[in-house]
Protein backbone atom coordinates (compact mmCIF):
# COMPACT_ATOMS: atom_id res chain seq x y z
CA UNK A 1 0.00 0.00 0.00
CA UNK A 2 2.94 2.12 1.25
CA UNK A 3 6.22 2.42 -1.09
CA UNK A 4 9.20 4.03 -0.37
CA UNK A 5 10.65 6.59 -2.84
CA UNK A 6 13.78 5.81 -3.65
CA UNK A 7 16.61 7.84 -5.55
CA UNK A 8 17.20 8.05 -9.23
CA UNK A 9 20.23 6.22 -10.06
CA UNK A 10 22.77 8.64 -11.30
CA UNK A 11 20.75 12.11 -9.67
CA UNK A 12 22.90 14.75 -8.11
CA UNK A 13 23.00 13.95 -3.94
CA UNK A 14 21.94 16.59 -2.20
CA UNK A 15 24.56 19.15 -0.88
CA UNK A 16 24.49 19.08 2.95
CA UNK A 17 22.87 22.36 4.51
CA UNK A 18 25.94 24.32 6.19
CA UNK A 19 25.07 26.41 9.23
CA UNK A 20 27.03 29.55 9.25
CA UNK A 21 28.18 31.22 12.48
CA UNK A 22 26.84 34.92 12.53
CA UNK A 23 29.34 36.70 14.15
CA UNK A 24 28.98 38.23 17.39
CA UNK A 25 28.39 42.11 17.62
CA UNK A 26 31.44 43.53 19.75
CA UNK A 27 30.67 44.50 23.16
CA UNK A 28 30.45 48.02 23.19
CA UNK A 29 27.71 48.00 20.18
CA UNK A 30 25.67 45.64 22.47
CA UNK A 31 25.93 47.87 25.43
CA UNK A 32 25.48 51.02 23.06
CA UNK A 33 22.13 49.61 21.54
CA UNK A 34 21.16 48.46 25.04
CA UNK A 35 21.76 51.89 26.39
CA UNK A 36 19.70 53.00 23.34
CA UNK A 37 16.45 50.65 24.56
CA UNK A 38 17.06 51.54 27.96
CA UNK A 39 15.74 55.22 26.89
CA UNK A 40 13.52 54.35 24.50
CA UNK A 41 11.38 52.29 26.65
CA UNK A 42 11.88 54.97 29.82
CA UNK A 43 10.60 57.75 27.52
CA UNK A 44 7.44 55.51 26.88
CA UNK A 45 7.15 54.87 30.89
CA UNK A 46 7.60 59.03 31.02
CA UNK A 47 4.74 59.33 28.54
CA UNK A 48 2.36 56.47 30.08
CA UNK A 49 3.48 57.63 33.85
CA UNK A 50 -0.53 58.51 34.79
CA UNK A 51 -0.96 54.86 33.53
CA UNK A 52 2.53 53.15 34.42
CA UNK A 53 2.58 54.03 37.85
CA UNK A 54 -0.36 53.02 39.30
CA UNK A 55 -0.07 49.69 37.31
CA UNK A 56 3.06 48.81 38.88
CA UNK A 57 1.59 49.94 42.24
CA UNK A 58 -1.27 47.64 42.44
CA UNK A 59 1.44 44.98 41.19
CA UNK A 60 3.95 46.00 44.19
CA UNK A 61 0.44 45.91 46.79
CA UNK A 62 -0.43 42.28 45.27
CA UNK A 63 3.49 41.54 46.01
CA UNK A 64 2.92 42.25 49.58
CA UNK A 65 -0.37 40.91 50.34
CA UNK A 66 0.10 37.86 48.62
CA UNK A 67 1.14 35.98 51.97
CA UNK A 68 -2.04 36.36 53.45
CA UNK A 69 -3.80 34.89 50.51
CA UNK A 70 -1.47 32.15 50.67
CA UNK A 71 -1.74 31.59 54.05
CA UNK A 72 -5.51 31.40 54.28
CA UNK A 73 -5.37 28.72 51.73
CA UNK A 74 -2.71 26.78 53.53
CA UNK A 75 -4.99 26.56 56.34
CA UNK A 76 -7.83 24.96 54.18
CA UNK A 77 -9.91 28.14 53.08
CA UNK A 78 -11.61 27.76 50.06
CA UNK A 79 -10.11 29.80 46.97
CA UNK A 80 -13.20 32.59 47.13
CA UNK A 81 -12.81 32.93 51.03
CA UNK A 82 -9.41 33.31 51.33
CA UNK A 83 -9.98 36.03 48.20
CA UNK A 84 -12.88 37.61 49.72
CA UNK A 85 -11.02 38.29 52.77
CA UNK A 86 -7.56 39.17 51.72
CA UNK A 87 -9.25 41.85 49.40
CA UNK A 88 -11.55 43.40 52.33
CA UNK A 89 -8.53 43.58 54.72
CA UNK A 90 -6.08 45.02 51.76
CA UNK A 91 -9.34 47.73 50.47
CA UNK A 92 -10.10 48.73 54.30
CA UNK A 93 -6.30 49.43 55.27
CA UNK A 94 -6.01 51.63 51.57
CA UNK A 95 -8.88 53.46 52.15
CA UNK A 96 -8.08 54.16 55.68
CA UNK A 97 -5.13 55.55 54.96
CA UNK A 98 -5.93 57.46 52.14
CA UNK A 99 -9.10 58.75 54.05
CA UNK A 100 -6.59 59.90 56.85
CA UNK A 101 -4.12 61.80 54.85
CA UNK A 102 -7.21 63.44 52.55
CA UNK A 103 -8.55 65.37 55.62
CA UNK A 104 -5.06 65.85 56.99
CA UNK A 105 -4.37 67.74 53.80
CA UNK A 106 -7.42 69.51 53.71
CA UNK A 107 -7.18 70.79 57.19
CA UNK A 108 -3.59 71.87 55.93
CA UNK A 109 -5.10 73.81 53.24
CA UNK A 110 -7.95 75.41 55.08
CA UNK A 111 -4.94 76.44 58.08
CA UNK A 112 -2.15 77.76 55.82
CA UNK A 113 -4.03 80.70 54.92
CA UNK A 114 -3.62 81.48 59.13
CA UNK A 115 0.11 81.90 58.41
CA UNK A 116 0.25 84.70 56.13
CA UNK A 117 0.65 87.03 58.84
CA UNK A 118 2.93 84.75 60.67
CA UNK A 119 5.04 84.83 57.87
CA UNK A 120 5.02 87.97 57.19
CA UNK A 121 6.15 89.01 60.68
CA UNK A 122 8.64 86.88 60.84
CA UNK A 123 10.15 88.41 57.40
CA UNK A 124 10.11 91.71 59.58
CA UNK A 125 12.26 89.95 62.17
CA UNK A 126 14.76 89.20 59.61
CA UNK A 127 14.57 92.77 58.26
CA UNK A 128 15.92 93.80 61.55
CA UNK A 129 18.35 91.38 61.89
CA UNK A 130 20.02 91.81 58.67
CA UNK A 131 19.73 95.70 59.09
CA UNK A 132 21.63 95.55 62.73
CA UNK A 133 24.34 93.21 61.61
CA UNK A 134 25.31 95.72 58.72
CA UNK A 135 23.12 95.29 55.87
CA UNK A 136 22.82 97.82 53.33
CA UNK A 137 18.81 98.83 53.13
CA UNK A 138 18.99 99.16 49.38
CA UNK A 139 20.38 95.25 49.28
CA UNK A 140 17.89 94.17 51.91
CA UNK A 141 14.84 96.29 50.07
CA UNK A 142 16.09 94.14 46.50
CA UNK A 143 15.97 91.17 48.81
CA UNK A 144 12.54 91.13 49.76
CA UNK A 145 11.08 92.27 46.44
CA UNK A 146 12.46 89.13 45.37
CA UNK A 147 10.36 86.86 47.98
CA UNK A 148 6.53 87.06 47.53
CA UNK A 149 4.94 85.26 50.32
CA UNK A 150 1.65 84.11 48.16
CA UNK A 151 4.10 82.73 45.96
CA UNK A 152 5.69 80.52 48.59
CA UNK A 153 2.18 79.16 49.43
CA UNK A 154 0.75 78.92 46.02
CA UNK A 155 3.93 76.13 46.12
CA UNK A 156 2.73 75.02 49.37
CA UNK A 157 -0.86 74.49 48.11
CA UNK A 158 0.60 73.24 44.56
CA UNK A 159 2.21 70.45 46.51
CA UNK A 160 -1.19 69.99 48.44
CA UNK A 161 -3.04 69.76 45.40
CA UNK A 162 -0.41 67.03 43.86
CA UNK A 163 -1.21 64.69 46.97
CA UNK A 164 -4.40 64.77 46.66
CA UNK A 165 -4.54 63.86 42.58
CA UNK A 166 -2.25 60.97 43.68
CA UNK A 167 -5.55 59.79 45.84
CA UNK A 168 -7.93 59.77 42.72
CA UNK A 169 -5.66 57.04 41.05
CA UNK A 170 -6.86 54.68 44.09
CA UNK A 171 -10.01 53.57 42.39
CA UNK A 172 -7.90 52.56 39.22
CA UNK A 173 -5.40 50.66 41.43
CA UNK A 174 -8.18 48.91 43.82
CA UNK A 175 -10.06 47.70 40.87
CA UNK A 176 -6.53 46.68 39.32
CA UNK A 177 -5.32 44.97 42.50
CA UNK A 178 -8.84 42.84 42.70
CA UNK A 179 -7.96 41.50 38.82
CA UNK A 180 -4.25 40.68 40.15
CA UNK A 181 -5.08 38.46 43.20
CA UNK A 182 -8.00 36.81 41.27
CA UNK A 183 -4.74 35.64 38.85
CA UNK A 184 -2.39 34.80 41.70
CA UNK A 185 -4.42 31.77 42.66
CA UNK A 186 -2.27 30.15 39.72
CA UNK A 187 1.14 31.85 40.04
CA UNK A 188 3.11 29.23 42.04
CA UNK A 189 2.26 26.54 38.86
CA UNK A 190 3.33 29.24 36.43
CA UNK A 191 6.73 29.79 38.34
CA UNK A 192 6.98 26.01 38.24
CA UNK A 193 6.62 25.85 34.88
CA UNK A 194 8.79 28.88 34.12
CA UNK A 195 11.04 26.90 36.52
CA UNK A 196 11.21 23.95 34.32
CA UNK A 197 12.04 26.53 31.13
CA UNK A 198 14.30 29.12 32.42
CA UNK A 199 15.40 28.24 36.03
CA UNK A 200 17.45 31.50 36.22
CA UNK A 201 14.57 33.61 35.19
CA UNK A 202 12.36 31.78 37.54
CA UNK A 203 14.91 32.29 40.83
CA UNK A 204 15.48 36.00 39.95
CA UNK A 205 12.01 36.62 39.45
CA UNK A 206 11.56 34.60 42.93
CA UNK A 207 14.24 36.58 44.53
CA UNK A 208 13.15 40.07 43.29
CA UNK A 209 9.48 39.33 44.87
CA UNK A 210 11.37 38.40 48.33
CA UNK A 211 13.36 41.32 48.57
CA UNK A 212 9.76 43.41 47.70
CA UNK A 213 8.33 42.08 50.15
CA UNK A 214 11.04 41.93 52.32
CA UNK A 215 12.05 45.56 52.02
CA UNK A 216 8.06 46.78 52.09
CA UNK A 217 7.33 45.05 55.37
CA UNK A 218 10.66 46.11 57.12
CA UNK A 219 10.35 49.79 55.45
CA UNK A 220 6.52 49.92 56.99
CA UNK A 221 7.37 48.91 60.36
CA UNK A 222 9.74 51.24 60.99
CA UNK A 223 7.98 54.29 59.25
CA UNK A 224 5.44 53.66 61.17
CA UNK A 225 7.61 53.35 64.32
CA UNK A 226 9.01 56.85 63.32
CA UNK A 227 6.06 58.36 62.43
CA UNK A 228 4.19 57.54 66.20
CA UNK A 229 7.61 59.01 67.86
CA UNK A 230 7.32 62.24 65.39
CA UNK A 231 3.70 62.19 66.23
CA UNK A 232 4.14 62.65 69.82
CA UNK A 233 7.10 64.96 69.30
CA UNK A 234 4.88 67.44 67.64
CA UNK A 235 2.01 66.83 70.10
CA UNK A 236 3.86 67.50 73.01
CA UNK A 237 4.91 70.44 71.12
CA UNK A 238 1.58 72.24 70.33
CA UNK A 239 2.51 72.05 66.38
CA UNK A 240 -0.45 71.76 64.42
CA UNK A 241 -1.60 69.03 62.43
CA UNK A 242 0.37 66.57 63.98
CA UNK A 243 -1.41 63.36 61.99
CA UNK A 244 -0.63 64.83 58.62
CA UNK A 245 2.98 65.29 59.86
CA UNK A 246 2.88 61.66 60.52
CA UNK A 247 1.53 60.32 57.61
CA UNK A 248 4.22 62.30 55.63
CA UNK A 249 6.67 61.05 57.62
CA UNK A 250 5.50 57.57 57.05
CA UNK A 251 5.14 57.95 53.03
CA UNK A 252 9.07 59.43 53.18
CA UNK A 253 10.27 56.36 55.08
CA UNK A 254 9.90 54.75 51.68
CA UNK A 255 11.79 57.41 49.64
CA UNK A 256 14.92 56.62 49.49
CA UNK A 257 18.27 59.00 50.78
CA UNK A 258 16.40 61.74 50.78
CA UNK A 259 13.03 60.83 52.54
CA UNK A 260 14.08 62.69 55.62
CA UNK A 261 14.73 65.61 54.41
CA UNK A 262 10.81 65.19 52.78
CA UNK A 263 9.37 64.55 55.89
CA UNK A 264 11.29 67.16 57.94
CA UNK A 265 10.98 70.67 56.16
CA UNK A 266 7.18 71.17 56.63
CA UNK A 267 6.59 70.40 60.07
CA UNK A 268 10.30 72.45 60.79
CA UNK A 269 8.61 75.37 58.98
CA UNK A 270 5.13 74.83 60.45
CA UNK A 271 6.84 75.01 64.10
CA UNK A 272 8.34 77.63 63.14
CA UNK A 273 5.51 80.21 62.00
CA UNK A 274 3.43 78.56 65.05
CA UNK A 275 5.51 78.80 67.87
CA UNK A 276 8.99 80.41 67.19
CA UNK A 277 12.34 80.00 66.74
CA UNK A 278 12.30 77.87 69.83
CA UNK A 279 9.55 75.19 68.61
CA UNK A 280 11.18 74.87 65.13
CA UNK A 281 14.57 74.27 66.71
CA UNK A 282 12.61 71.70 69.03
CA UNK A 283 11.37 70.01 65.89
CA UNK A 284 14.26 70.10 63.69
CA UNK A 285 16.36 68.25 66.82
CA UNK A 286 14.15 65.94 67.64
CA UNK A 287 13.11 64.58 64.14
CA UNK A 288 16.89 64.43 63.03
CA UNK A 289 17.19 62.03 66.37
CA UNK A 290 14.08 59.68 65.96
CA UNK A 291 15.05 59.52 62.20
CA UNK A 292 18.76 59.02 61.99
CA UNK A 293 18.66 56.21 65.47
CA UNK A 294 16.00 53.88 63.48
CA UNK A 295 17.47 54.68 59.65
CA UNK A 296 21.36 54.48 60.66
CA UNK A 297 21.63 52.11 63.66
CA UNK A 298 18.30 49.71 63.92
CA UNK A 299 16.77 49.21 60.63
CA UNK A 300 19.47 48.64 58.29
CA UNK A 301 20.45 45.38 60.77
CA UNK A 302 16.75 44.12 59.86
CA UNK A 303 16.49 45.19 55.95
CA UNK A 304 19.59 43.15 55.49
CA UNK A 305 20.18 41.97 51.62
CA UNK A 306 16.70 42.80 50.83
CA UNK A 307 17.11 45.65 49.00
CA UNK A 308 21.43 44.94 48.08
CA UNK A 309 21.62 48.55 46.56
CA UNK A 310 24.40 50.59 47.34
CA UNK A 311 23.75 54.68 48.38
CA UNK A 312 24.15 55.84 45.19
CA UNK A 313 22.24 53.77 43.31
CA UNK A 314 19.32 54.47 45.70
CA UNK A 315 19.90 58.10 45.20
CA UNK A 316 20.09 57.55 41.54
CA UNK A 317 17.05 55.09 41.61
CA UNK A 318 14.97 58.28 43.15
CA UNK A 319 16.04 60.35 40.58
CA UNK A 320 15.65 58.20 37.68
CA UNK A 321 11.99 56.77 38.72
CA UNK A 322 10.85 60.16 39.98
CA UNK A 323 11.38 61.57 36.51
CA UNK A 324 10.06 58.31 34.88
CA UNK A 325 6.94 57.80 36.96
CA UNK A 326 6.04 61.22 38.77
CA UNK A 327 5.39 61.71 42.33
CA UNK A 328 4.17 57.86 42.66
CA UNK A 329 7.82 56.88 41.17
CA UNK A 330 9.39 57.78 44.59
CA UNK A 331 7.60 55.99 46.31
CA UNK A 332 8.25 52.88 43.87
CA UNK A 333 11.50 53.53 43.28
CA UNK A 334 13.81 50.67 44.98
CA UNK A 335 11.12 48.03 43.63
CA UNK A 336 11.05 49.38 40.28
CA UNK A 337 15.26 49.23 40.15
CA UNK A 338 14.49 45.61 42.06
CA UNK A 339 12.53 44.39 39.01
CA UNK A 340 14.87 45.94 36.65
CA UNK A 341 18.00 43.99 38.10
CA UNK A 342 16.05 41.20 38.69
CA UNK A 343 15.12 40.79 34.63
CA UNK A 344 18.55 42.54 33.48
CA UNK A 345 20.70 41.08 35.60
CA UNK A 346 20.29 38.01 38.04
CA UNK A 347 18.64 36.00 35.61
CA UNK A 348 21.57 35.47 33.91
CA UNK A 349 25.35 34.81 36.17
CA UNK A 350 27.43 36.43 33.52
CA UNK A 351 25.83 39.74 34.22
CA UNK A 352 25.98 39.04 37.87
CA UNK A 353 29.02 41.67 38.01
CA UNK A 354 26.14 44.47 37.78
CA UNK A 355 24.80 43.78 40.50
CA UNK A 356 27.86 43.48 42.33
CA UNK A 357 29.35 46.86 40.85
CA UNK A 358 25.74 48.69 42.08
CA UNK A 359 25.16 46.44 45.15
CA UNK A 360 26.20 47.26 48.65
CA UNK A 361 28.15 44.47 49.43
CA UNK A 362 30.17 42.06 47.01
CA UNK A 363 29.35 38.25 47.55
CA UNK A 364 32.18 36.73 48.99
CA UNK A 365 33.42 33.42 49.68
CA UNK A 366 30.89 30.14 48.64
CA UNK A 367 28.82 32.52 47.06
CA UNK A 368 30.79 33.82 45.12
CA UNK A 369 32.70 30.78 43.66
CA UNK A 370 29.48 29.34 42.99
CA UNK A 371 28.41 32.42 40.97
CA UNK A 372 32.10 32.45 38.82
CA UNK A 373 31.26 28.64 38.34
CA UNK A 374 27.41 29.17 36.73
CA UNK A 375 28.74 31.76 34.97
CA UNK A 376 31.55 30.13 32.96
CA UNK A 377 29.36 27.00 32.11
CA UNK A 378 26.86 29.45 30.61
CA UNK A 379 30.07 30.55 28.38
CA UNK A 380 30.73 27.67 27.29
CA UNK A 381 28.01 26.48 26.55
CA UNK A 382 27.05 28.88 24.53
CA UNK A 383 30.58 29.10 22.99
CA UNK A 384 30.85 28.86 19.14
CA UNK A 385 33.49 25.86 19.30
CA UNK A 386 30.73 23.73 21.07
Amino acid sequence: MFSRRRPRIGAAPVPPVVMHAVPALPPPVVTLLGLAAAVVVLGGLRTAQGLAAPIFLAFVLAIAVHPLLAWLRRVGAPGWLALTVTVLITYTALTAFAGALLLSVLQFADQAQTYRDEVAALVGQGEELLLQVGIDQSQLNDLLRRLDVNQAFSLVLGVVQGLTSLLSNLVFVLALLFFILIDAGGVDTKLAAVRALRPGVAEALAGFTHGVRQYLVVTAIFGAVVAALDVVLLMALGVPLPLLWGLLAFLASFVPTIGLLVGLVPPVVIGLLDGGPTTGLYVLIGYLLINNTVDNFVKPKFVGDAVGLSITMSFLSLVVWGFVLGPLGALLAIPASLLVRALLTDGDPRRSWVSVMTGDEPPQGAALDDLAARARALDRRQSPQN
